[in-house]
This record gives C-alpha cells, structure tokens and sequence, in this order.
C-alpha cells in the first residue's frame, strides 16, 4: 500500500522566524569585519605615530634668515620646540604664527628642510620715528610700538608727539590717519629745500588737525597742515626770500594760511636794534 504523505504547510509567521537566524549571522559577520578593520586602522596609526616619534626624526636644527634686528637664537627661541619634536609632525601654521607674536616680526614662513632641519625667513619691522606717549618708544612705519626707550636712549630719528597723553602698550598697533599724515609731513619736511637743509627734531600733533615741526634749540616751531607741504613750504622760502632774514630770527613760523606767512620774533629777532 502506497500513501501519500503530505508536507505540513508552514505559515508566513513561521517562514519568518527561519529567516531570523541567517540575517542576524550575516549582521554579526559584517560586524566583525568592521571590528577587525577599525582595529588593523588603529594599530597602523599608532604604529604610523611612532615611527614618527622615532629620536631619527627629531628637528636637529632651526635656520633663521632675513633677521637684522632680532637674534637668530631669540627667533629660535619663539618656536618653543619640544626636544622630541619630530620634523614631519610640527604644526608649521602654529609656528609661524608664534614668530610673529614678536612685534620686530612683520612677515613670517618657515619650511622644512629635510631630513632634519626647519628654515624661518622673516621680513623685520624698522624703526620710524620716536612715538611720545606715556613714554618714548619706538614706532615703526606701520605703527607697531616695537620697544620703550630710556631717558638717555636718543636714537636720530623724528620724533612724533602724541595730541595727547595716552598709554600704550609694546607691540600695539596705533595707527591713526593723523599719525600717517604725520610721518608723511615729516618725510616731505626733510625733502624740502626751502629750509636749507634744516631738519626736523619733533612733529607734534596738534588738536586742530595741524602739526607742530621743532627744529631745536635756537631754531623756530613752524606750524603746518599735512595738505599741500610744498606749497606751504614753497610760501616760506619766498617770505624769507623777502625779508632776508634766516629762520634763527623767528621764535614761531605759521604755514596755515593760504595767502601769507606768520612769522613771531624769536630772541634773535627782539634783540635785533
């Protein structure tokens, strides 16, 4: 006798409590790969950092060019170099930026010359004038206060004097259009032939915009505005032209108006018979 056996039907249900199994080992598979890339990952970046930290590729020598004002080693210095800093791992943004927190410093690159050496070219800031605060300093022609200077500190440069007191601090930067025009009459002052090689001692700025030019001891104060020096300058040397007199004869000389030239007698001009 034959029969006929018949397979019992499954329910979808139950096709999807078969099917949980395979999809949770494929699941756990995946994982495990990930697991074991992100591990092989992470053991070549460790072993990538410390090659690098290997003592072969510490930095053995720092080279500084373009500096005149500021020491090669003080430069040096600014990077703040750990002894174990390695040639290919330092940040050279960060350094560059480090060199140039010295306000001597206005332009800063650093490269890497391998295999162990690090190059800073610098671009130095000069001195311009003698800035009178709170103090003197030194003022350079992009208006940085580079450094303080002592009572007995009287470098031969113009000195320009603040309208008024005010303190500031080194390596600020203070410029004002009235301090540009400022070092620029002063520039235009020294180029001018109507004084006969006169030069300027102080350029004080004025509170009506003016500029005050001391030319020293037994020499007048000449007051002028930073607009049209030489035709101001121009007007000066045709009223001395005039009046056959030297400057030593004036105590004051003011350029401000248009159509004259005001002179005050000086001491030599009042003991004049």
């Amino acid at each position: 006798m034959i029969r006929d056996y018949k397979t019992p039907r499954w329910g979808a249900g139950g096709a999807r409590r078969r099917e949980k199994f395979p999809r949770l080992a494929r699941l756990l598979t995946i994982l495990g790969v990930l697991l074991l890339i992100g591990g092989a990952t992470a053991a070549m970046w460790e072993g990538y950092r410390a090659v690098l930290r290997l003592s072969y590729f510490r930095v053995a020598e720092v080279e500084v060019e373009g500096n005149l004002q500021v020491a090669s080693r003080d430069i040096s210095a600014s990077l703040a170099l750990s002894p174990e800093a390695s040639i290919l791992e330092v940040d050279l943004p960060a350094l560059t930026r480090r060199v140039l927190q010295n306000p001597w410093i206005k332009e800063a690159s650093i490269r890497r010359r391998l295999p162990l050496s690090l190059t800073v070219q610098v671009v130095e800031r000069v001195p311009e004038a003698v800035f009178i605060a709170d103090r003197r300093y030194l003022l350079s022609a992009d208006g940085v206060i580079l450094a303080g200077l002592e009572v007995d500190e009287l470098p031969t440069l113009p000195t320009l004097r603040a309208a008024g007191q005010q303190r500031v601090v080194i390596g600020e930067r203070i410029l004002t259009s009235e301090m540009v025009q400022g070092l620029s009459v002063w520039r235009q002052f020294q180029m001018a032939n109507a004084l006969k090689g006169e030069r300027a001692h102080e350029i004080a700025m004025a509170g009506d915009g003016s500029y005050v030019v001391n030319l020293g001891e037994r020499m007048p104060t000449i007051r002028l505005l930073a607009q049209d020096m030489e035709g101001q300058l121009g007007r000066l040397g045709a009223a001395l032209a005039t009046s056959g007199q030297g400057l030593e004869w004036f105590g004051e000389v003011d350029l401000r108006f248009r159509d004259r030239v005001v002179f005050t007698p000086g001491k030599a001009g009042a003991a004049r018979p």
